[in-house]
């Protein structure tokens, strides 16, 4: 730890944090354009488009919450020291 963090004030934490929740979000919406993009591949391959790519879509976003609700869930077990 630099002397400089060492005197940051409360604020300095903040940042951090918000970062942090920042990088979750872009977590949540990468995985939900990744999992529609494998879904609209398969789609021409298959030709159902768009279903495939609509499922894609949801089963994107229900991995991303639930790797939001992972790490918040892990972080309150830690007393939010993580």
């Amino acid at each position: 730890m630099t002397p400089a963090q060492k005197n940051a004030g409360p604020g300095a934490r903040g940042y951090g944090q918000g970062y942090e929740y920042f990088g979750m979000a872009l977590t949540f919406v990468f995985a939900i354009l990744l999992f529609g993009a494998g879904g609209w591949f398969l789609d021409g391959f298959l030709h159902t488009r768009p279903l495939l790519a609509i499922v894609g879509a949801f089963v994107g976003g229900f991995a991303g919450f639930m790797r939001i609700y992972y790490r918040v869930k892990d972080e309150a077990a830690k007393g939010g020291k993580g």
